[in-house]
């Protein structure tokens, strides 16, 4: 019997470009266009739609040369690029910044009559904004008004959550600002990112002015329960305790429903002011109407207790949770661990080291803080067993842990050890503070080896380290330790006016004042 399969089951064009579809979401359009080959083998015609899909999913892959070619080709078999697969391989050229081919693109639909749409221009601007490409997707914007298309509420939107992403906030006022006075009504989605960005950026007059407008203003947007927790989160991250919870009034009175998110941040917001009672009579009426704490809500109160130095309560609330059937993660152990070296108290932070790493892979915070702690109780030995078991791990220090380690052997008097990690901190890319400097100088200075000092100071200025009170303190200490310095010192003013007043003294003021009264130094 033959098995040559029956023309109504032979795959057409539609099956191939599902399958071509799912090649490419899957990042393999290399794949996708061979299977495009084995359609055209088989005598199955590519249709627009075939096209479009293979142009897309090699502009998503940066591959936007061979997409280029297969339009090419495209055309070249009598198939016309509608709006649609021009827009793919416009927003591929975008993406790999090739604005005149951009130019030309748009050029080449002129000719043919295909007229760039709303929807084209906000996908562009949506990928240039994805991108972090703000002043490009404003400038896209600009030149889709000049071709006399009016952005709609959902361009502006993307532009607004852009700018607001990358901390523009004040330039995403102003697109909203822009937007009323052309007539394009708001919607949640505008209101929502702008109060939430105004929020980040602690902005809560105006966060709090929009949320208002929000919901009495002329266009009565019905809020969701983003746009209040925003607004509380905000206000609790200063502090405004009272203010927070009017705004959750407020919601109430909107009809929304108070979430786990608002109690949590409420809860948070509370013991960040140290209101204990206040905060658990809120975690108690949480769970009375039957939402039960999370990985967050935990993580709020352990970080909440240890801050205020409850190191027991934080470690009950870490067995409660557990007992709850919500298994712990890194993060609900740092702060303990932060807690307790801060305190001295290393015998609990080994313990809860040593189960943390039974259970995690250990970050750099974790490997910081229990080396800090070492320092701070004077076990350089400890110190440095873990900085070898952090190497070991390959876990890579950050500029925390250099400064540490930094600061712990210069105290020690092993300035030998201080310039070598000093100098691997500087070559890992890392540029040091003023507290870095100020160990190094504190070191060599009690050694004696006044140049080293001098050396330091010289560094300062090639990096633009700003000169604050304490530093200015170790510096003069420094130098009254010997006659050489002595001398320079007396040909100095006096900081103490300056820096009581707040004010900070730059390295290069400083080393032009060492070097009118000590021109050696230079």
């Amino acid at each position: 019997m033959s098995r040559e399969p029956r023309p109504a089951c032979r795959p057409n064009a539609v099956s191939y470009t599902v399958l071509m579809r799912a090649l490419c979401a899957d990042r393999r359009a290399d794949e996708a266009v061979g299977l495009l080959r084995a359609m055209q083998s088989g005598g199955v015609r590519a249709d627009v739609v075939t096209y479009g899909t293979l142009v897309r999913g090699l502009c998503d892959a940066g591959e936007v040369d061979k997409a280029a070619q297969l339009m090419g080709e495209m055309c070249e078999s009598g198939i016309e690029p509608n709006v649609v697969v021009y827009s793919s391989l416009l927003q591929g050229y975008c993406s790999s910044g090739r604005w005149d081919d951009v130019g030309k693109v748009f050029e080449e639909m002129s000719k043919k009559g295909i007229e760039p749409d709303v929807v084209m221009y906000t996908g562009l601007i949506d990928r240039l904004s994805k991108e972090g490409k703000v002043k490009k997707a404003y400038g896209m914007m600009d030149m889709m008004v000049k071709r006399g298309l009016e952005p709609n509420v959902v361009t502006y939107n993307v532009l607004i959550n852009c700018m607001c992403k990358e901390g523009s906030v004040k330039e995403a006022v102003s697109v909203f600002k822009k937007m009323v006075e052309k007539g394009v009504a708001p919607d949640v989605v505008t209101y929502n990112t702008l109060i939430k960005g105004l929020s980040d950026v602690l902005e809560m007059d105006e966060a709090m002015g929009l949320l208002e407008e929000m919901i009495q203003g002329e266009n009565m947007v019905e809020p969701d329960v983003v746009p209040f927790n925003s607004v509380i989160q905000g206000l609790c991250n200063i502090g405004s305790m009272r203010q927070a919870f009017q705004v959750r009034a407020m919601m109430e009175d909107s009809g929304c429903t108070v979430n786990l998110v608002t109690y949590n941040l409420l809860i948070g917001g509370l013991l960040r002011v140290h209101k204990i009672k206040e905060a658990m009579e809120l975690l108690d009426e949480m769970t009375s109407i039957g939402l039960e704490p999370d990985s967050f809500t935990y993580r709020i109160l352990i970080k909440g207790f240890c801050k205020m130095w409850q190191v027991d309560r934080a470690q009950g609330f870490l067995s409660t949770m557990r007992n709850c059937g919500i298994e712990p993660e890194l993060f609900h152990y740092i702060p303990l661990l932060q807690a307790m070296c801060e305190q001295g108290m290393m015998g609990r932070a080994r313990n809860l080291f040593n189960e943390m790493d039974k259970n995690f892979a250990l970050d750099v915070v974790a490997y910081s803080t229990m080396i800090h702690g070492a320092c701070k109780t004077g076990d350089l030995k400890t110190a440095k067993e873990l900085l070898k078991s952090m190497v070991d791990e390959r876990v890579t220090p950050d500029a925390v842990t250099y400064a540490i380690l930094i600061n712990m052997f210069a105290k020690s008097g092993d300035m030998e050890e201080a310039n070598g990690v000093f100098k691997q901190m500087t070559e890992s890319g890392f540029v040091p503070d003023v507290a870095v400097f100020d160990s190094l100088i504190q070191g060599y200075s009690t050694k004696g080896e006044m140049n080293k000092v001098l050396e330091l100071i010289h560094k300062m200025i090639a990096k633009n380290i700003a000169i604050d009170s304490k530093i200015v303190s170790t510096i003069t200490t420094s130098l009254a330790a010997s006659n050489e310095g002595k001398a320079l010192l007396q040909g100095l003013p006096d900081f103490s006016a300056e820096i009581s007043k707040g004010n900070i003294i730059s390295p290069q003021e400083l080393m032009k004042m060492l070097h009118n009264v000590c021109p050696q130094t230079t």
